[in-house]
């Protein structure tokens, strides 16, 4: 079972594979802020500290979003399109 890692905190939360991070935030799991929901406003911006590797891959939306903003897309994600397959490490950039 994976495990999301908030760095900051500390915080861990197991998670069923292919579980969206938003899952975590409809439980009351997560530390991430999340607004639109649907890759259109950046507030769940995220930087992965580890594990970018076990997240889904990025759709055309979020790295346009993440080139729109103009944020670091090689270790940034919008926590609202991601789905998480192994362990990560996360830190909210708007939290």
């Amino acid at each position: 079972m994976p495990t999301v890692t908030f760095s900051k905190s500390g915080k861990r939360v197991d998670v069923a594979s292919g579980s969206t991070l938003l899952d975590l935030e409809d439980k009351g799991l997560s530390e991430v802020p999340f607004g639109c929901r649907s890759a259109a406003c950046g507030t769940c911006t995220i930087d992965v500290i580890s594990g970018m590797n076990n997240l889904s891959p990025k759709g055309v939306e979020e790295q346009e979003l993440l080139d729109d903003l103009d944020l670091d897309g090689s270790r940034r994600r919008l926590a609202c399109q991601c789905s998480v397959y192994g362990d990560v490490e996360i830190d909210p950039v708007n939290g």
